[in-house]
């Protein structure tokens, strides 16, 4: 919701798991209270309510007139999500030398008492962090003032309406035209010309970087058309409606009474004029950059010419604002009232602005009222869980007893192999393994005829030591045997004395040595024969405990 000052702008959306639609908007005409009087029935009980400064009194009432309404349609929502009327919040642009979220929070006080007014102690503070600036981080820093918090809260308390955040309506812009703003070049200033005030906010690649309040907008308007017609506040609306406009090269007053209503109007939008020019100059002189075009919204921006004028007084280029995305179809022409409202439902359907001034003693607190509301849902979703639970353990269950089934019968077919006969006991049998011999069982061996041929590699000499050539191996259990031949008797003993070593190895023997011919084998320069041409063939035989 949107509390703007002549009506409400509501956006009802519902929220699905994957997805959320637009149910409907609507424009609540927004009744202002008596003075003095009660803001709500029975508000007088309520702290806060009845006892609003004068200033936030209109903001308490709309609070009433929303739960009338909502009430009256029988849509009364699960959560609201509401923006602060700018003309209350104050915004400061501030650099800050570090970028953890927590410090940012703990100082924002100190950096702000210096540029407001307003003691701190009576403002809620939070921040949009906008992006760096060579090493220091740049934040937008919104201050509400903390009784309009206050009694925004203690109305929706009293009017049993569930608000979940306070968010600032210039900066909401974000949540909704953020894609459309990443998608141009520059910086835009998006103009909401509203009734008592005109809003301003610059956007840059969907982030916030600058926002104020002016407080001028239609009302100064039908004012300006009142003096110069001389009529009552009422007809001056309509005749603004009917027939108002300033002029420009494409539409010239045609009579007296068109040149006087182009002047009274133009007149009037003199002082907007010159304070989105400062606008536009606070800006360059935040950001060293300029503005590239400006977006018009809001009913007062329908006023025909205003949009040529700004234009022409402030060089820039202007356009509509770019509509509301998918749900542009729903609102046809009032797209552009309902700009805030949407973006204040995008924020609570997830958007990453999450400035909020429900916080510290005013953070919102569920009664678990939503719960209750929903306990069949909820129960039916947690039925339908456990029954999907059982079937996934059932299916589970299944698998598992196939697998064991499986594993049963490889255990007997394996046993039957090693034992004779087929044993079930996994246990048993792993036990009777590991005794070996000595239960009267085939032991599980230690060692393989691999690790044994592995060690002998080991231990045998290097190559430059020993002249090796393995004619036969054989590995068995309690006895190796190999054939070779080799250069020297020397190096065959050398080899028997290495391979005793070997732990398994108990007595390494000797055959008899005998002398064979060596192989002819063409020395280094392909001819000449190299090598021994005579070697030594020998035996060993090898008893090992190595079963």
């Amino acid at each position: 919701m949107d509390l703007g000052a002549s009506a409400i702008k509501l956006a009802r959306y519902d929220a699905g798991f994957r997805k959320a639609s637009l149910l409907d908007v609507d424009l609540v005409p927004a009744a202002a209270p008596a003075p003095g009087a009660p803001a709500t029935p029975g508000a007088s009980a309520t702290p806060g309510a009845a006892g609003a400064s004068p200033p936030f009194e209109r903001v308490v009432a709309q609070m009433a007139v929303l739960r009338r309404h909502l009430v009256g349609d029988k849509a009364l929502a699960d959560e609201l999500y509401v923006a602060l009327p700018g003309e209350h919040l104050t915004f400061r642009v501030i650099d800050l030398p570090f970028s953890d979220p927590r410090r940012i929070e703990s100082v924002l006080g100190y950096e702000l008492e210096s540029q407001v007014m307003t003691p701190l102690d009576e403002l809620v503070i939070d921040h949009v962090v906008v992006g760096t600036r060579g090493s220091d981080t740049r934040v937008l820093v919104a201050a509400a003032p903390r009784e309009l918090v206050r009694a925004v809260v203690d109305a929706s308390t009293a009017e049993k309406l569930v608000v979940r955040q306070l968010s600032a309506a210039p900066l909401v812009y974000a949540a909704v035209w953020g894609p459309a703003s990443r998608a141009v070049p520059g910086a835009t200033l998006v103009i909401d010309i509203g009734h008592e005030a005109t809003t301003a906010c610059v956007l840059r690649e969907g982030t916030p970087e600058f926002a104020r309040t002016i407080s001028r907008g239609g009302r100064h308007f039908t004012e300006a058309v009142a003096r110069g017609y001389r009529l009552d506040m009422e007809a001056a609306e309509r005749a603004k409606l009917d027939g108002g406009f300033i002029a420009h090269p494409g539409m010239e007053p045609q009579s007296p009474s068109q040149a006087r209503m182009d002047t009274s109007l133009r007149e009037a939008a003199r002082s907007l004029v010159r304070e989105l020019r400062q606008t536009l100059a606070a800006y360059r002189a935040s950001y060293g950059v300029g503005v590239e075009r400006i977006w018009l919204t809001g009913g007062g921006a329908r006023l025909v010419g205003l949009r040529e004028l700004l234009v022409a007084e402030l060089g820039v280029t202007a356009e509509p604002g770019p509509g509301a995305g998918e749900d542009a179809g729903k609102l046809g022409e009032r797209a552009d009232l309902f700009a805030v409202a949407l973006g204040m439902a995008q924020v609570g359907l997830g958007n990453p602005l999450r400035l909020n001034f429900r916080k510290g003693e005013f953070a919102y607190r569920s009664d678990y009222s939503f719960l209750r509301a929903r306990a069949a849902y909820f129960g039916g979703a947690a039925l339908a869980i456990l029954f999907f639970a059982i079937v996934n353990a059932a299916v589970a269950l299944h698998g598992l007893r196939q697998e064991n089934e499986h594993l049963v019968a490889r255990l007997r077919k394996q046993t039957t192999d090693l034992f004779g006969t087929p044993r079930g006991d996994a246990r048993a049998i792993s036990e009777e393994l590991k005794e070996g011999q000595k239960s009267g069982g085939p032991p599980i061996p230690t060692v393989t005829a691999f690790d044994v041929f592995d060690e002998i590699s080991r231990r045998i000499p290097p190559g430059d030591k020993l002249k090796l050539d393995v004619l036969e191996l054989d590995i068995k259990p309690k006895r190796t045997y190999i054939k070779a031949t080799a250069e020297t008797a020397q190096q065959v003993d050398d080899l028997a004395d290495a391979l005793s070593k070997i732990e398994c190895f108990t007595e390494v023997q000797k055959g008899k040595l005998r002398s064979v011919t060596a192989p002819a084998r063409p020395g280094p320069d392909g001819q000449t024969p190299s090598g021994p041409s005579e070697l030594k063939q020998f035996e060993l035989t090898i008893t090992t405990t190595c079963p």
